[in-house]
């Protein structure tokens, strides 16, 4: 018997990623060219050339959880764990941390990994569940509410996961809905899982929120560099807590799988996270004038599809507007223009929503061939 079911999103883009011409659902933001990367690091050329193919350190090369650790306010290196990707770290976490029986509150839609795992290990997972609504100022926004908590943890939650900002639909609590949340976590004592992969793309940059590692003791923080910095290839991603403990549990884990990273990609990455406020401020300006093209395109299409915009990340999660099937749709536009949507049927979510990406370059080209295609098709 398999542990898992199959990871519906992954086997969808395991069809298409590589066959479809326009990927107008990526996650990811914009990438760029290992030589691009290497100038952007004096020596960093030789430096390359010269290293050695060994191991790496299991935790992540010190250097690399150095420059890590820089970017959160009072963390040090050793509170730095690197992995193969978020995936193995978000794999490696729920190991090391809970066992059949706990209970873990995961908010709705998710990556499916971030409440799969939990339930395959016989943990309750009890879904958190983002809504749309109006807030107070008029303005259209997918809401998570704190004060359901106590309801959804009941006698006490083992971990609360949530992802901020959300992947689909490009969600952000505000501050004061965070800090409600942290404050919960903190009276419970549950740990607090924050997937924060898209942080450094709010589309008000006054909007982003403080890692959860900076503010909770239980927390722990999940990035990667595959969506803000466009570097899926490196396969580089960490943990980021100050729970020692839960670290070393963790490390206990990875001696069964990885191991250790790969070091060309360690040392590449490091001259990311080293330039990573120019390289997330790129990305930036490319989602800003992507999310530009897409405000038209849903107020002149608003027959076709509307969306409650996203406040931050490089996805959105619209709604056909007839309330139809949209992976019907998504089979038919990648087969007659090669453009590619992802049905919201593969988060397990109502199957007329569909997500969207605008973090590359080649969006507006994307968005022109969909509008092209419902022209023709009357739509």
């Amino acid at each position: 018997m398999s542990f898992f079911v199959p990871f519906a999103l992954e086997r969808f883009f395991a069809k298409h990623e590589f066959s479809a011409k326009y990927l107008l659902c990526s996650s990811d933001c914009e990438s760029l060219p290992v030589r691009e990367l290497l100038a952007m690091d004096e020596g960093s050329i030789d430096r390359l050339l010269d290293l050695r193919l060994g191991y790496t350190e299991t935790r992540g090369a010190p250097s690399l959880r150095a420059a890590i650790a820089d970017h959160y306010a009072g963390l040090a290196p050793d509170s730095v764990f690197v992995h193969s990707g978020a995936e193995e770290a978000i794999l490696n976490l729920y190991l090391a941390t809970l066992k059949a029986g706990d209970r873990v509150v995961v908010n709705y839609p998710c990556y499916q990994s971030l409440a799969e795992i939990p339930r395959s290990l016989g943990c309750e997972v009890v879904p958190w569940e983002l809504r749309e609504t109006v807030d107070g100022a008029g303005r259209a926004r997918w809401f998570l509410d704190p004060d359901e908590l106590p309801r959804l943890c009941g006698d006490g939650a083992r971990m609360i996961v949530l992802n901020a900002p959300h992947n689909p639909t490009g969600a952000l609590p505000t501050r004061r809905e965070f800090d409600a949340i942290v404050a919960y976590a903190r009276k419970t004592g549950a740990l607090l899982l924050v997937d924060e992969v898209y942080r450094r793309i709010e589309r008000d940059q006054a909007t982003r929120l403080p890692s959860v590692c900076e503010v909770y003791e239980n927390g722990v923080a999940l990035d990667v560099l595959s969506k803000h910095s466009g570097l899926a290839g490196l396969r580089i991603g960490w943990l980021a807590s100050r729970r020692a403990d839960v670290l070393d549990a963790v490390a206990v884990v990875k001696d069964y799988n990885s191991i250790c990273s790969s070091a060309p990609s360690e040392a590449l990455a490091e001259i990311a996270v080293k330039n990573l406020e120019a390289i997330a401020e790129r990305n930036r300006a490319i989602v800003a004038g992507n999310l530009t093209l897409l405000d038209g395109f849903f107020e002149r299409r608003s027959a076709f599809a509307r969306w409650t915009p996203p406040l931050a990340g490089s996805i959105a999660f619209p709604r056909l507007t007839d309330g139809s099937d949209a992976e019907a749709l998504a089979d038919r536009l990648v087969a007659e223009s090669g453009v590619l949507l992802l049905p919201g049927a593969y988060y397990d979510y109502d199957r007329s929503y569909f997500r969207i990406g605008f973090g590359r370059a080649n969006m507006p080209e994307a968005l022109r061939r969909l509008e092209d295609w419902l022209d023709d098709a009357g739509r």
